[in-house]
């Protein structure tokens, strides 16, 4: 095990390894948008770190209705923000298991959270965030967005897995490095990769 070393072919080259397995992940999905480099603009991954402050007023931009624009939404209303989520979607949470779902909605609800659906971010200025009814296409304004926090998918990090394949390295992928998707499809992969090793 060799850790704060950054893996590359150079590393690799003279190790006469059987088998590489690449599960080097994914990265926040940054889209190009009017306000994208503002300061007030972060990542849920820069909020859950604790990387970036927010404000009293956040709006989250939620383009999966996965677990993370839920649990932000918790986390911030519980801190004391005034939370807007959007969702680009029927509804809030729609990929989780009904169950679930109304748990976190009931737990939001609660809470004050407010809940925009259909909603696909347009852009930012200053303190307002615009987005657009996938619907209708009509305009949404919403004012007083001290923060507005973009929970809008992952990219994947496969450069290395590229880099070792085009040298001819033994390589495979496992993980949000093949595709960002949950931690279930992960250790499969893993596990798959594994046995075959």
């Amino acid at each position: 095990i060799k850790t704060g070393t950054r893996a590359d072919p150079a590393l690799l080259r003279d190790r006469g390894d059987d088998a590489i397995i690449v599960a080097t992940g994914a990265e926040p999905y940054l889209p190009d948008f009017e306000g994208c480099g503002a300061p007030n603009v972060v990542t849920a991954w820069d909020v859950i770190e604790g990387r970036a402050p927010v404000g009293a007023g956040v709006v989250i931009a939620d383009w999966r209705a996965d677990w993370i624009g839920l649990g932000l939404a918790e986390q911030l209303a519980k801190a004391g923000s005034r939370v807007t989520l959007c969702v680009n979607g029927a509804m809030a949470g729609e990929t989780l298991q009904l169950y679930t779902r109304n748990h976190y909605l009931a737990r939001l609800h609660a809470l004050g959270v407010a809940i925009r659906t259909h909603a696909r971010l347009f852009g930012m200025d200053g303190d307002t965030a615009y987005f657009q009814d996938t619907l209708t296409q009509a305009a949404i304004q919403i004012d007083g967005a001290d923060t507005l926090v973009l929970a809008l998918g992952h990219r994947a990090r496969d450069e290395l897995v590229e880099r070792l394949a085009e040298e001819g390295f033994p390589v495979m992928a496992v993980g949000d490095c093949v595709a960002p998707r949950t931690a279930e499809e992960a250790i499969y992969e893993g596990f798959l990769a594994g046995r075959k090793v």
